[in-house]
């Protein structure tokens, strides 16, 4: 309620909110607050809103681009989570397998990443008794914990005496939304460096 209250006020913006955290929200199994998120989040994103976006974009890749720029949008939007050309990290999937796709089947997977996931890949959710949420794909598990791998190589190992549930959020570890940050021009590059890096 107090975070309702201060996105209603203005001092925190609605788009600061993780994807993850405003999923949980929007389906939160109390009404009151599942009506609240609506109203200041929207609904989720549905596979149509998905399909406009890529069909806009795609527009962008018939023009001339410059993979020099896409590696600047690289390390700053990508690098967190994947590694080529001797920079980034290895949490996602390794980027040497997009050499084999065209720009368009690129741009699909770039902005709705939850259309093929591995298992590897799929963000968990992790609520500790204390009302904290933890998220990542699990990375191991033993009798006591279990350690989530998160950007930018980052491992947490929480006890499972300090869990209260892990739900899978059924998506990928990749969130939605890049195209908030990415311009239709900065796409293009982005997917020419990363075609020519993965050769």
């Amino acid at each position: 309620e107090r975070l309702f209250d201060a996105i209603e006020a203005g001092a925190v913006a609605a788009t600061d909110i993780p994807p993850v955290r405003r999923s949980l929200l929007l389906k939160s199994p109390d009404p009151a607050i599942k009506a609240r998120a609506e109203k200041l989040f929207g609904s989720e994103a549905t596979p149509a809103a998905r399909r406009e976006v890529i069909a806009r974009y795609r527009a962008a890749l018939d023009s001339p681009a410059s993979p020099d720029a896409g590696r600047a949008v690289f390390t700053r939007e990508c690098a967190n989570c994947h590694r080529l050309g001797g920079a980034g990290s290895d949490v996602g999937p390794a980027l040497i397998t997009v050499r084999a796709r065209t720009p368009a089947e690129i741009l699909e997977h770039i902005l709705d990443p939850n259309r093929e996931v591995s298992p590897h890949y799929i963000e968990y959710v992790v609520l500790q008794v204390d009302g904290v949420i933890k998220t990542g794909a699990i990375a191991a598990e033993t009798p006591t914990s279990i350690t989530l791998r998160q950007p930018q190589a980052k491992q947490e190992t929480v006890l499972r005496s300090e869990i209260e549930t892990v739900t899978s959020s059924g998506k990928s570890l990749m969130p939605e939304g890049l195209d908030q940050k990415v311009s239709m021009e900065e796409m293009r590059d982005l997917i020419e460096y990363v075609r020519t890096a993965a050769q």
